[in-house]
């Protein structure tokens, strides 16, 4: 285990795949260049249409801020899925394999400043990682699988209402983006009984809301285009998550 937490951590830098989209709050005028580092401190719950429900915890996040608007960072993230709501095996791997914060995840993110107001922003964004899926095998006995990931999109991002003094805020984002996944061919045997590609490319939209930096409701919705099986695995899927950070 420990071994392979080590692969996803640096294997992110070198291969493909936001519930755990980085928001700027800095004002466009005031920015200083910042190197974070967080350690088991945002903790997501989710429920998707395949009739999933699962949790999730950041456990380590580095990040860094530059002065002219850049962001980039990586991220380790963990998944237990609480209960199991699809009959069918294929849309249970598919709800992992969807989830951004599915399985065990590494990934590398950046965000490129495009416009930025007193109140709105819009930036580039990307991210790309591992991730490791326990899966539910269709025959035999394999229970985990790795997938490459990457997803781009553009942000968009708006102070709803701001109270310094009291230290409040709500800000709205929305986030299309394009995602493409990877999966070895035996694995797509064994866990998706060849209803996918070996490269699988859709679209996703993410909108949500954050209060006071801490609370986030994250509304998501993915779908693959190139199923060879649609009706098994290209149906859309819709997820709702609630976020809390330290």
């Amino acid at each position: 285990m420990r071994k392979l937490i080590i692969i996803l951590f640096f294997g992110a830098s070198i291969s493909l795949h936001s519930q755990l989209l980085e928001l700027d709050y800095r004002s466009p005028v005031k920015k200083e260049s910042l190197l974070k580092a967080r350690f088991i401190k945002t903790f997501v719950g989710g429920i998707n249409t395949l009739g999933h429900v699962d949790v999730s915890s950041e456990v380590i996040n580095i990040n860094y801020s530059s002065s002219s608007g850049f962001v980039g960072g990586i991220s380790v993230v963990g998944t237990y899925p609480l209960f199991l709501g699809n009959k069918d095996d294929k849309k249970n791997n598919l709800s992992h394999l969807l989830n951004p914060l599915g399985g065990i995840n590494g990934s590398l993110y950046f965000q490129f400043p495009l416009q930025q107001r007193e109140k709105t922003s819009f930036r580039l964004s990307t991210r790309m990682g591992l991730k490791w899926i326990e899966g539910h095998p269709l025959r035999g006995f394999e229970r985990y699988f790795l997938s490459g990931y990457g997803i781009l999109g553009g942000v968009y991002q708006r102070l709803l209402y701001e109270n310094a003094p009291e230290n409040e805020r709500i800000d709205f984002w929305a986030y299309p983006h394009l995602m493409v996944n990877q999966v070895k061919p035996t694995d797509l045997e064994v866990f998706f009984d060849n209803a996918l590609e070996s490269i699988t490319y859709g679209y996703g939209l993410q909108s949500g809301v954050e209060f006071n930096q801490k609370w986030r409701i994250v509304f998501l919705l993915n779908q693959l285009v190139n199923t060879p099986a649609p009706d098994a695995v290209g149906g859309a899927v819709l997820r709702l998550t609630l976020g809390y950070r330290f």
